[in-house]
């Protein structure tokens, strides 16, 4: 048997886990934190088993999806010499930021022969609501994109725009939906993300300057009418950088204009008829 007892050990500009063990090289970076635990060795008639158990507390790093802040856990490995896990290991973090910052998370996690981690699970507080993260396989040591899905539920609309710092929409309303984001070597970003409202509908308004390019009656109509829209539907399409530009497509059924809209006789008219 060998015993690896670890005391008080400090990660930082120092030491890094990838000068302990090849394993971790690419997967984080810039670690600060301190790291306690005990790890045995045993060689048998049946060949070597390892195993150990290793706790870190408020613990910062630098990973594929973001900077993490706060992270704080304790890892049990059933195959300490491979990095392989039992099911149901459990990580808290305070902060992770891939673009749009995330706090007080619980992620719960498996990790397997050859460098990869089975997520089980993930679970964080945001705008009102809350966003899960989907199981999905990660295959660490390959240098290809990596995918995961958040699903948003019971988001207030207002609070989540405001988080991609959008500045010429506004939207009320309770949302559900799906993020599917993607991590490579250009950073993180959403494919196709969707946020359907719940039923009750709200307010949806653009708020944007128009261009001086003249847009006839109806376009002038049209954008005057987004200044304030009460829909019955309403679903967000997003596509972009989580740190950068985010392209948004936009479908909605109205019920009528709000008092922010511009009016006239010809508006006044027309407002009794659905939008869509």
């Amino acid at each position: 048997d060998a015993l690896l007892t670890v005391r008080d050990l400090q990660f930082g500009e120092a030491l890094q886990p990838d000068r302990i063990t090849p394993l971790a090289l690419g997967v984080v970076a810039n670690v600060q934190g301190r790291v306690n635990g005990e790890g045995r060795i045993a060689w048998t008639p049946d060949g070597v088993k390892s195993s150990g158990a290793f706790s870190t507390t408020n613990a910062n790093l630098a990973a594929a999806f973001g900077p993490v802040e706060g992270l704080s856990g304790t890892i049990r490995f059933s195959d300490l010499l491979n990095m392989v896990t039992e099911p149901g290991q459990e990580v808290r973090v305070a902060t992770i930021n891939p673009g749009i910052p995330v706090t007080n998370g619980v992620i719960h996690y498996q990790l397997l022969p050859g460098n990869q981690v089975q997520i089980e699970g993930g679970e964080w507080p945001f705008a009102g609501g809350k966003l899960v993260l989907k199981p999905a396989r990660i295959d660490l040591s390959a240098d290809k994109p990596r995918r995961m899905t958040l699903a948003v539920e019971n988001v207030d609309a207002a609070v989540f725009l405001q988080q991609f710092a959008f500045e010429n929409i506004n939207a009320t309303g309770v949302f559900d939906g799906t993020m599917p984001l993607v991590f490579d070597a250009q950073g993180g970003r959403v494919e196709n993300g969707e946020l359907i409202a719940r039923p009750g509908g709200g307010g949806i308004a653009y708020v944007g300057e128009l261009t001086k390019e003249d847009l006839g009656s109806w376009g002038n109509f049209a954008f005057q009418s987004l200044r304030d829209i009460r829909y019955r539907t309403l679903a967000i399409v997003l596509n972009g950088q989580l740190d950068g530009e985010m392209v948004t497509a936009i479908r909605f059924t109205g019920l009528s204009q709000g008092t922010g809209a511009k009016q006239n006789f010809l508006t006044r008219k027309i407002a009794s008829l659905p939008i869509i």
